[in-house]
């Protein structure tokens, strides 16, 4: 094979690393052209972790799949929301933001192939898919909603205190477009929490023996699941906008992150990582 995984996972890393300087650097002064080359080089980026994904790079490791691996795919779908709300609404920023944050994972990722998600027998792969994919997803969608949450909150505390910007975030979007979307983050991302949550209760059951027995992460799953849907009944019944519904999210991912890094790596839970 010409193409290594250690090759391509460099590759990618280089996309995603040139995608988010540039981003920033454009934002900086102002060009236009240089944020759309960066979002151009991103979505190359993405191109090439999807090939890396179909070649089966990564494969299973013995017991389960590695924790290295499963942050790389937090990372592809984190791309695959930026690429999305790139296109609904017509700003860079979501999919910028969204290479500086597969930067990160990909860069935790190189010191966690060691360690591995097991992955029960008697879990169908189908639903075992659905289950992962459909949080992962949500998380992603989360993850761009809480920097636009951030970008919100900081930029509108600015402005009531009729305080200029700094330089790096002196072409971040309009108010109403961080708004949006946070909104759409919403709006997608809770349905998506929602069919994760249900498919991973409804079959835990035949794998460890009881729908709900106290495991630290589905109890910060539902808590999370509270505090979402609360949010988007919020947001489509009442019309919230601006800072609640911002700093909600921020909680969102606040107990998101929680829940990946804390219960996953120090607590005693079906989904903690194993050394191997």
């Amino acid at each position: 094979m010409l193409i290594t995984p250690e090759i391509s996972t460099l590759m990618t890393l280089v996309l995603y690393a040139f995608a988010g300087v540039a981003g920033l650097v454009g934002m900086m002064v102002k060009n236009r052209t240089l944020r759309a080359l960066a979002a151009s080089v991103a979505a190359c980026g993405f191109i090439l972790q999807t090939v890396i994904l179909f070649m089966g790079f990564h494969t299973q490791a013995a017991g389960g799949l590695s924790v290295g691996a499963y942050l790389q795919m937090l990372a592809w779908f984190l791309m695959l929301c930026g690429l999305v709300l790139w296109v609904v609404v017509h700003q860079e920023i979501p999919l910028l933001f969204g290479s500086l944050l597969a930067l990160i994972l990909f860069g935790i990722s190189a010191r966690q192939l060691e360690m591995v998600v097991a992955v029960p027998k008697g879990l169908a792969a189908p639903f075992y898919a659905l289950h992962v994919g459909a949080l992962y997803i949500s998380l992603a969608l989360i993850a761009i909603s809480f920097v636009s949450g951030l970008l919100f909150l900081y930029l509108d505390t600015r402005l009531k205190n009729k305080r200029h910007l700094p330089r790096v975030l002196s072409d971040i979007p309009a108010l109403n477009i961080l708004d949006s979307i946070n909104n759409w983050g919403t709006l997608a991302g809770f349905p998506l929490f929602t069919i994760g949550i249900v498919c991973g209760l409804f079959y835990a059951k035949p794998v460890y023996g009881s729908t709900m027995n106290g495991d630290p992460k589905e109890i910060i799953s539902i808590l999370i699941w509270v505090c979402f849907a609360f949010l988007f009944y919020k947001r489509i019944a009442q019309g919230w906008r601006g800072r609640k519904p911002a700093r909600l999210m921020v909680a969102i991912f606040a107990l998101s992150l929680f829940s990946i890094v804390v219960v996953n790596l120090f607590m005693n839970s079906h989904h903690a990582f194993v050394r191997i």
